[in-house]
């Protein structure tokens, strides 16, 4: 049977790539330690790793596979190793005969990165799945301040492809913004592009946004929250989380989507990323695209999404049965959380 669609993806962390290793090994194996798996991960090739099965509100299926890139984000990590990963990825998932493939987490700022040349140089769609992600953000962040009057909302990542067409989609709902980012002069034009939105640091924005969307590319927790006024709403797109601890603030993940008919994979440790029987935005967006029969590259490049776009990739999500998830919101789990991932990072 060929493929509708692969999935390119990878796991938050070592712990997370522990646990899925042990489940392709088999009860019956002797555990991974955590430094073996810390091991592992930078020398496995990208593989397909399992079929998923996917099926439509609309009462049809399509049959994807999931392919890991096996691209685990630390510190350290460098582009042009990434990109030998996610083309590495890529080929695989040429080679399986899908009809379009999709980039998540890590691998789709790679591919933005890489704009259309993946597409190009392995003769299949390759979507980063940035659009949809964007506007399942705008819509989560707009439920959550939907009882305040005038909500400044902060786009931390605000330059980048998922980031700037998040503030394009509030921008046009009649938000207030505050950019964000790294360079400055990439905000300025986006700035002058939304009708001079404020440019500014996290120092400047943090103790005057109503709400905080983190779409940066950052490792575990590089981003502190610790001038984030009580009553602001943190919504942490990052995969992995952006956020560092600071108990006492509503703070929730955000980017993940529900199914009325959730994607069945043969190994769910690897499948089902979001936890809650939720999945990730971007790697969904070729599933929806799949079932529109679009063979196309929709997302692709960076700084390319419109709230156009974004209205009509979601229109095409609630076609087939897939909602912009609820907001399960942390306080004091929050550091407990972040700890529980810092020291799995450590391999402690």
């Amino acid at each position: 049977m060929g493929y509708d669609v692969a999935f390119i993806g990878h796991l938050d962390d070592v712990q997370a790539y522990r646990e899925a290793l042990e489940a392709l090994r088999g009860p019956d194996r002797p555990p991974l330690t955590m430094e073996r798996v810390r091991q592992l991960i930078p020398r496995m090739q990208p593989m397909p790793i399992c079929d998923v099965a996917l099926r439509s509100a609309r009462g049809f299926d399509r049959h994807g596979i999931y392919v890991d890139a096996f691209l685990l984000p630390t510190p350290t990590w460098a582009l042009r190793t990434a990109l030998a990963k996610v083309r590495a990825a890529c080929r695989q998932a040429a080679e399986t005969g899908a009809r379009i493939g999709v980039l998540g987490g890590f691998s789709s700022i790679v591919g933005e990165q890489a704009g259309a040349r993946l597409t190009d140089e392995f003769g299949l769609p390759f979507t980063t799945g940035n659009t949809l992600t964007a506007a399942v953000i705008a819509t989560q962040i707009e439920r959550a301040v939907s009882d305040l009057a005038a909500p400044t909302i902060a786009v931390v990542g605000a330059a980048g492809d998922v980031g700037s067409g998040v503030c394009r989609i509030l921008h046009g709902k009649g938000f207030e913004l505050l950019l964000v980012g790294r360079a400055r002069p990439p905000l300025e034009r986006l700035s002058a592009e939304l009708g001079g939105q404020r440019v500014c640091s996290w120092a400047e924005a943090a103790p005057k946004a109503d709400g905080v969307v983190l779409v940066a590319s950052t490792m575990h927790g590089a981003i502190s929250l610790e001038h984030v006024r009580k009553h602001t709403m943190v919504l942490d797109a990052g995969h992995p989380p952006n956020a560092q601890p600071s108990p006492g603030l509503r703070y929730a993940m955000a980017g993940r989507v529900t199914h009325r008919h959730k994607p069945v994979g043969e190994i769910p440790q690897f499948v089902e990323q979001g936890g809650a029987g939720e999945f990730h935005a971007c790697l969904v967006e070729g599933e929806v695209l799949a079932f529109e029969q679009r063979w196309e590259a929709f997302s692709s490049g960076r700084g390319n999404i419109r709230p156009e776009q974004g209205n009509e990739i979601l229109g095409l999500a609630r076609r087939h049965g897939i909602e912009p998830a609820p907001l399960h919101w942390m306080v004091d789990s929050l550091s407990e959380r972040l700890n529980e991932h810092a020291e799995a990072a450590a391999g402690r």
